[in-house]
């Protein structure tokens, strides 16, 4: 029962606000130390199983929180490009990534629902707190669909209290159509969801 309750709060919430990227002005609170304690770039990474030489997309990647650590990950022989609609996210991540010295992150100002990457080229899609920011999800996870390889996989993790919250119910309703299966998922109020495209 709560399950269900929670999510429809957040899901009647997002109506009243509609589904829109968090904006810049907001950026400080991606930062917050206590993102740290339940949502860890390690604890999350981890969880999805970024591997070594693999080609990764990240969508919305706001200020890099997760971006340097996955682009350590995926290593020089790997390639991590970082899609957001918002250039100041972008130009944020950037610098801060210079300032890291860092290993080369692919910087491109896209929205996901049209995704300027050739099909079936990326091992690994992510998307932390995402998911629910794009008005247009459907067309949104068809163009992820299309961007990973035979194989390749999709990872999410929601996060309570976001007012986007994508319950994971909701989750694979939308997924399973699309030829993902579920890998694996761990956690409900935090939660991680890893899936292959056969």
């Amino acid at each position: 029962m709560a399950e269900n309750l929670i999510p429809a709060w957040w899901a009647r919430l997002r109506g009243k606000l509609g589904a829109r990227p968090c904006p810049y002005r907001f950026a400080w609170a991606l930062d917050l130390p206590m993102r740290a304690w339940h949502a860890s770039p390690a604890k999350i990474l981890g969880a999805f199983g970024l591997e070594p030489g693999e080609r990764v997309l990240e969508i919305g990647p706001g200020t890099g929180y997760y971006s340097l650590p996955a682009s350590r990950l995926v290593g020089a022989e790997g390639a991590l490009v970082a899609l957001d609609i918002q250039l100041a996210m972008l130009l944020e991540l950037r610098r801060r990534n210079a300032a890291a010295d860092g290993m080369p992150v692919l910087v491109v100002q896209a929205s996901a629902v049209e995704i300027p990457i050739l099909t079936g080229s990326v091992d690994h899609v992510f998307l932390t707190t995402v998911l629910g920011e794009i008005p247009d999800r459907p067309r949104a996870l068809a163009e992820i669909r299309r961007v990973l390889r035979r194989g390749g996989r999709l990872s999410v993790s929601e996060q309570l209290p976001d007012p986007d919250y994508v319950a994971l119910g909701t989750l694979r309703r939308e997924l399973a159509p699309l030829g993902f299966v579920e890998e694996r998922s761990r956690g409900w109020w935090t939660y991680t969801s890893t899936w292959t495209v056969t």
